[in-house]
């Protein structure tokens, strides 16, 4: 074997033991991840902790909660500013807003939040389209250290660039009204702050907990290998009520899920499905 080739060799060795000592003594089952983004952001981990290697992490980790939670925190796929899609706000606001507003009442899942940035955006949103108080809004993540930071309701300071996304997605006044300046960081108005329910769920392994209207699960499922992927759609299904609505990110699809033929896709709308059956 060469030496590149042992190399890589011993690398994959050691991401799986560390996979599997963080599934074993902590319970988080990261062993059916898609293998290259994982391992990428892996590698990336390893440099902003300054380790030499999978197995100095796995030591690491074994030992301090800490150094888990900044593991999790670092597979993330919450990207940490405000309206960051501003297309899919703007198509939610124009297809789905006036068909909940319909409704006596709306219960909206937000899936893989993150540290909070997409679901207090689309607070702001349900907010300013007169639905906040018909709705519940639960956002869950697996890492409790994510959802710490998120139940703050305090983000970056957003910048010029959000405020521009803000107006894209069809912001009905100023991004600035709903948060107050301290320093670097903003503090959202406590109605948002306190109107949603965080929770620590795992999609991979733990069952549905609800029946929402609208589910919100962006960008989450890239990470898994398509036998998770599965498994997370028919969860998925199972937690949406029927003529509700599942978001998805922009380079996800149903196409190769046993629920294809459950959901229609919303014309023009990006990835906005309405489950039909």
């Amino acid at each position: 074997m060469s030496g590149g080739a042992s190399g890589a060799a011993l690398e994959s060795l050691e991401a799986d033991l560390l996979l599997e000592g963080v599934a074993r003594h902590w319970g988080f089952d990261l062993r059916s991840h898609a293998r290259p983004l994982l391992l990428r952001r892996l590698r990336r981990h390893l440099r902003e902790e300054r380790l030499a290697s999978f197995s100095a992490l796995q030591a690491r980790v074994l030992h301090d909660a800490q150094a888990l939670e900044s593991l999790l925190r670092a597979l993330s796929c919450a990207e940490p500013t405000l309206f960051t899609d501003a297309a899919f706000f703007r198509d939610f606001r124009a297809r789905v807003v006036p068909v909940l507003r319909t409704w006596p009442s709306v219960r909206v899942w937000h899936v893989g939040c993150g540290t909070g940035e997409d679901t207090h955006a689309l607070a702001i949103l349900l907010h300013e389209e007169g639905l906040w108080g018909r709705c519940r809004l639960y956002a869950s993540d697996a890492c409790e250290g994510v959802l710490a930071d998120a139940r703050t309701g305090v983000v970056p300071l957003p910048d010029a660039a959000a405020a521009r996304r803000y107006e894209e997605s069809g912001g009905r006044g100023r991004l600035a009204s709903w948060y107050t300046r301290d320093g670097d960081w903003a503090q959202l108005r406590p109605e948002l702050r306190d109107g949603i329910f965080f929770t620590q769920h795992n999609l991979a392994t733990d069952g549905s907990f609800n029946e929402f209207q609208v589910i919100v699960c962006r960008d989450v499922l890239l990470a898994f290998n398509r036998s998770l992927h599965n498994r997370a759609h028919t969860r998925l299904h199972e937690s949406l009520a029927r003529f509700g609505y599942l978001c998805l990110g922009r380079k996800e699809s149903l196409s190769r899920t046993p629920q294809v033929a459950a959901y229609e896709e919303l014309e023009g709308s990006g990835r906005i499905f309405r489950r039909v059956t």
